[in-house]
């Protein structure tokens, strides 16, 4: 799966982090973020997932983001 170019025109990255649930757990999450102007794409749970079932959703949700916001490209 390719990833879309940021809005800047910057190759984006796949990060793996954490971040805390309401009930107090830290969640492994992965996110699309561009090193360049920092946009973030949705964080997407990696439970329940394995790694690359996780990035590709993370790639997946971070298509789908550029395309709302550049909905005329490729």
């Amino acid at each position: 799966m390719r990833k879309r170019l940021c809005t800047c025109g910057a190759e984006a990255d796949v990060r793996r982090g954490t971040r805390r649930t309401s009930d107090g757990r830290d969640e492994i999450v992965y996110r699309v973020i561009c090193p360049v102007c920092g946009q973030l794409g949705p964080a997407i749970p990696a439970e329940g997932k394995d790694e690359a079932s996780a990035i590709a959703a993370a790639v997946d949700a971070w298509n789908e983001m550029i395309a709302r916001l550049r909905p005329l490209e490729d």
